[in-house]
């Protein structure tokens, strides 16, 4: 097709799209601007030769919609898109986390409410789950000293984080909503990214310092 120099100028500009996102840090932009990049190849695989060159157009194409599902996968890790109010509430106390690593917890967690008492936690026994309280009463026994855990608070994080025994029996009482995670898939989830690895402990490490802070005598640190 004739079109003159004007066509010529859309590979220049799909060029410079690409120059720009390899000079950013930031993915989305980048993949942005590749996608750009691409409209204008597009543009001058069907506009400027004599016949389309579409060997060329069906790989562009396909480029740009892998690069689409991977801004489609960056856009859901950085949005509340999908969360429900109650996890949303929840999403605000998980401080630290991006709304895709929130998705990651989510995913491995079982949500719970008690029909009647539940021992979630056992003083010096094994344990292999890690809990979250959301809303409901706990109360929790050390040795002789019994005290109540508030809601919003981890359970069995010290012994999750030492992997060892719980320092304290749990009991969660009737009507209590909590979740709990394996530790297991947890630690697996943890050991595949770095990041997630350390918002997790961050979380872990504030709560128990809440806890620290707000105790009376030492020895009542929850487990």
């Amino acid at each position: 097709m004739e079109f003159g120099l004007n066509t010529a100028l859309l590979i220049h500009i799909g060029a410079l799209f690409y120059i720009v996102a390899f000079l950013i840090r930031d993915e989305m932009r980048l993949r942005l601007m590749v996608l750009a990049g691409s409209v204008f190849y597009l543009l001058y695989y069907y506009l400027f030769p004599e016949f389309p060159l579409w060997d060329a157009i069906l790989t562009t194409v396909i480029l740009s919609l892998a690069n689409l599902y991977i801004l489609f996968r960056i856009l859901l890790e950085r949005s509340m898109f999908a969360l429900n109010d109650q996890e949303k509430e929840l999403f605000l106390a998980f401080e630290g986390f991006s709304p895709g690593q929130f998705r990651q917890a989510l995913k491995i967690g079982k949500w719970r409410t008690t029909e009647r008492p539940v021992e979630l936690t056992a003083e010096n026994q094994p344990l292999s789950k890690l809990f979250y309280i959301i809303d409901g009463s706990v109360q929790a026994k050390k040795g002789e000293h019994s005290f109540a855990v508030g809601e919003k608070n981890f359970i069995g994080e010290i012994a999750f984080v030492l992997s060892g025994p719980p320092t304290a029996t749990v009991i969660a009482d009737t009507d209590t909503m909590y979740i709990e995670w394996e530790s297991g898939e947890m630690r697996q989830l943890m050991g595949k990214s770095a990041a997630f690895e350390n918002a997790m402990m961050a979380l872990l490490s504030r709560d128990l310092a809440d806890k620290l802070s707000t105790s009376i005598q030492p020895e009542t640190v929850i487990p």
